[in-house]
Parts: structure tokens; C-alpha cells; sequence
């Protein structure tokens, strides 16, 4: 869990559920302990199912042709677009043959394991396309979140 305190009004937590679905529930219950409480701390849970990476995967989008190719060979070996169905990538094992079905290999391979490659997925990538992807990854629910606690606190 990465806790954040963003200013003394608000505090973010951010968490991969790891198919751990009740992660999210502790979460929310301790929330709700501090709802009441004086001064008022505004809390977002962002919680990624399953994992963080299945987030920046879903703000992936090739900036040129080696990342297309790149891209084209694993949707090929995984049947599926791993951009835009993160969710279906369960696999913990980094070992063949289940090792392409790992969000975090598929990343590496897509970014090159470049930190600012994977940055630009979130930030280059248009809310709407995060939004669209993100429903069964946990990302809507966390830009939910923000819009509903962050953005209020900052126009204060």
C-alpha cells in the first residue's frame, strides 16, 4: 500500500488487490473510521486489480513502429489486446509458456522498461481512453475517486 498525504485535508492509498478483492474493503472500512472526524481528511483508495501495471498497460498506446510491432507480436500470442483487456493478464509467472500473460512482462517488453515510457501512459493518454480501458482493471474506480474527493478539495 503507498500511502500518500497529498496536503492536511487529504491523504491518497493506492494498493494492488493481487485477486485479493477484500484488500479494497479493509481499505474503505478504515476510511469510513475517519469519516466524521475533525479536521476533515478526504481519503482516495485507488486499488488495482490485480496489479499497477494493468493500469499503465491500459494507457499504452505505440508511439512508433517498433512499439506497434512489438505490441502486434503479443496480442498475436495472446489472442487478445493486452492495452485494452488488461484484466485477462493473471499470470504471476515470469517462465514460459504463462510468462506472456503477466502484466508486469508484457509492460517490460511494451516500455522497455523505460520508467518515463510507462509515465507517459498515464499522462499522454486521454482520460476518456483510461476511463474506457480501466473498468475491470480498478482504474475507473480510482479516477472516480479523484473527481469525487480530490478535485473538490483542490477548488476549495
Amino acid at each position: 500500500m503507498i500511502p500518500c498525504f497529498l496536503n492536511s485535508k487529504l491523504s491518497s492509498y493506492i494498493r494492488d488487490l493481487d485477486n485479493q478483492p477484500e484488500r479494497r474493503e479493509g481499505i474503505e472500512q478504515a476510511r469510513s473510521e475517519h469519516i466524521d472526524r475533525q479536521p476533515r481528511l478526504e481519503i482516495v483508495i485507488g486499488t488495482a486489480d490485480r496489479m499497477r501495471e494493468a493500469w499503465v498497460l491500459n494507457g499504452f498506446i505505440p508511439l512508433d513502429l517498433e512499439e506497434t510491432q512489438i505490441l502486434e507480436e503479443i496480442r498475436g500470442r495472446l489472442s487478445f489486446d493486452p492495452c485494452e483487456e488488461a484484466h485477462r493478464l493473471r499470470s504471476n509467472s515470469r517462465e514460459y509458456p504463462d510468462r506472456i500473460r503477466n502484466p508486469k512482462v508484457v509492460l517490460e517488453k511494451l516500455t522497455r522498461m523505460d520508467g518515463l515510457r510507462e509515465q507517459q501512459c498515464w499522462e499522454e493518454t486521454s482520460l476518456d481512453r483510461l476511463r474506457e480501458r480501466g473498468c475491470q482493471t480498478g482504474l475507473t474506480d480510482y479516477l472516480d475517486e479523484i473527481e469525487q474527493r480530490l478535485i473538490p478539495v483542490i477548488i476549495e
